[in-house]
C-alpha cells in the first residue's frame, strides 16, 4: 500500500459530508482522521458513513493535533478565514470551500499569510474547473480553431435561494463561482465590474436581488457577462459560452434518457448541484490529495484566485447599491503566484 493522507474535516453539513464520503469511499489514497462538527445528526452520520473517525471539540485542536495530515475546511462562511489562518499557521495543507473568507481584509490576511510562507499550502474550493464540460469548453477555446476568446458568458441558476435573497449576501455566496470560471476561461484578472439586481416575487423582503445581471472587463481586454437567478424554481443549471473570434464553444450536458409522463415528453433535471458537478467534485478532491501526498503544486484554484474572487465580488456589491462601474481594486500579486 502506497502512502494515505490522513484527512481532518471542519464542518459536515452540506458539503462537508459529500466530500467526506468521497474521501473515505472513493479516493483509496485518503482517510477520515477526525472531524469537528456541532450538529448531533451529521456527527453521527459521518461516524457511521466514514469509519468512526474521532470527533474534536475544537476545530483549533483538530487543525493541530498531529493525526491530522490535511484539512478540509467546509464550515459556515464567516469562519472560513480563522480557520485558514490557523492551517497556515501550522503548515498544514487545506481545502476550503468558497468563499476564501467573508471579508475582504480577512482574504487578504490570508495570502499575505502563504506568501509569506513561500509555499502554496492552500486551495480553494471552486470544482468547474474540473468539470469536463467546463474542460472541454477551454481545450476548444484555446486550440486555436475558432480564433482567440472575446467574450465569457454564464449562466448560473438555482431552483431556491439556499440561505437569503440579499443582494450582497449572494454576490458573496455565489458569484464567486462565476467571478473565477470567467478569469479561469478568459485567462485575466478582472479590471470592472457592474451589477444589476432585481427582485423576482413581490414578497421577497425589501432588499431582495436574487435575480443579478453581471457584466466585467478584464485586464487583457476581453469581457464577461454572467446571469445568476437564484430562485428559477425548475432546476440547479449551469451553462458557460466562449465566444471567440471565429466561432465559440458552449457546454452540453448529455441528456441521458428521454421522459414521458402526463402528455409529454421530456428531460429530467435535478435541483441538486452536487449531482449536476458530482463528477467534478470527485475529480477536484483527487487530486487536491494526489498534490499534497506528492507536494506538487494543485491544479485547481489557489489562495489567489480565492482572494480574487472575493475582492471582484465585493466590487459587485459595490457596484450594486451604487448603481454604476466599480474599478476592482485588487493588491499587487505577490511573487508565489505570479507563475500560477
Amino acid at each position: 500500500m502506497g502512502t494515505v493522507l490522513r484527512v481532518g474535516i471542519i464542518g459536515l453539513g452540506g458539503m462537508g459530508l459529500y466530500h467526506a464520503k468521497n474521501l473515505h469511499s472513493k479516493i483509496g489514497a485518503s482517510a477520515i482522521s477526525g472531524f469537528f462538527e456541532p450538529d448531533e445528526k451529521n456527527a453521527a452520520k459521518v461516524r457511521e458513513e466514514c469509519g468512526n473517525p474521532t470527533r474534536y471539540n475544537d476545530p483549533m485542536e483538530l487543525i493541530r493535533s498531529d493525526e491530522t495530515g490535511a484539512v478540509v475546511i467546509a464550515s459556515p462562511d464567516s469562519t472560513h478565514a480563522q480557520l485558514a489562518l490557523e492551517c497556515l499557521e501550522n503548515k498544514k495543507p487545506v481545502f476550503c470551500e468558497k468563499p476564501l473568507a467573508s471579508e475582504l481584509n480577512d482574504a487578504l490576511s490570508i495570502v499575505n499569510k502563504e506568501a509569506g510562507l513561500g509555499k502554496k499550502y492552500l486551495s480553494v474550493g471552486f470544482q468547474r474547473r474540473f468539470d469536463p464540460y467546463h474542460l472541454a469548453v477551454e481545450q476548444a477555446g484555446y486550440s486555436g480553431d475558432i480564433g482567440a476568446p472575446l467574450l465569457w458568458k454564464g449562466i448560473h441558476r438555482n431552483p431556491r435561494a439556499l440561505y437569503g435573497t440579499n443582494g450582497a449576501f449572494l454576490l458573496v455566496n455565489s458569484a464567486g463561482h462565476d467571478v473565477d470560471s470567467a478569469r479561469w476561461l478568459l485567462k485575466s484578472d478582472v479590471q470592472t465590474i457592474k451589477v444589476l439586481g432585481r427582485k423576482s416575487r413581490k414578497e421577497l423582503p425589501e432588499d431582495a436581488a436574487d435575480l443579478l445581471l453581471v457584466t466585467m472587463e478584464m485586464e487583457n481586454g476581453t469581457l464577461a457577462q454572467g446571469e445568476l437567478f437564484l430562485n428559477a424554481e425548475y432546476a440547479y443549471e449551469v451553462m458557460v459560452e466562449l465566444v471567440c473570434q471565429r466561432g465559440s464553444a458552449t457546454t452540453g450536458h448529455t441528456d441521458k434518457a428521454l421522459l414521458r409522463s402526463d402528455s409529454r415528453r421530456g428531460f429530467y433535471m435535478s435541483g441538486d448541484f452536487r449531482g449536476y458537478f458530482d463528477e467534478a467534485y470527485l475529480s477536484e478532491m483527487t487530486e487536491w490529495v494526489d498534490s499534497v501526498i506528492n507536494n506538487r503544486t494543485f491544479r485547481g484554484a489557489d489562495c489567489w484566485d480565492g482572494y480574487s474572487a472575493v475582492a471582484v465580488t465585493f466590487a459587485g456589491v459595490e457596484s450594486l447599491h451604487q448603481g454604476k462601474t466599480i474599478r476592482v481594486n485588487s493588491v499587487k500579486k505577490p511573487e508565489l503566484y505570479k507563475n500560477t
